[in-house]
């Protein structure tokens, strides 16, 4: 699944438009970070694991804090798996762009 999938998948729920930009804003802004390589893997993971809980938290308070936690560290690999492939997907753009004539 792609990461504006994955966001989208996951702001779903919450009924609040504005709530919902900066949600994703702020997974957009970690993904930025990501591709810039200034922190480590783990600091990323880590801060979407904190917006993660923090949706579910607020859209599943049925939930018990295990399972949110369990959920959320769930989506945060995800979010990680898709930030690794987007961001070599966007290596290889520009590593080949310019190279080949457009069909």
């Amino acid at each position: 699944m792609s990461l504006q999938r994955k966001i989208m998948t996951l702001i779903a729920p919450i009924p609040d438009p504005t709530t919902r930009m900066d949600v994703a804003s702020t997974i957009n802004y970690l993904f930025s970070v990501y591709n810039t390589g200034v922190v480590n893997d783990d600091e990323v993971k880590d801060a979407l694991f904190e917006v993660c809980r923090d949706v579910l938290e607020a859209t599943n308070p049925d939930l018990g804090m295990e399972e949110i936690r369990k959920r959320a560290e769930t989506l945060a690999k995800e979010f990680m798996s898709a930030f690794k492939l987007e961001s070599s997907v966007r290596r290889m753009m520009s590593r080949f762009r310019g190279r080949f004539m457009p069909l």
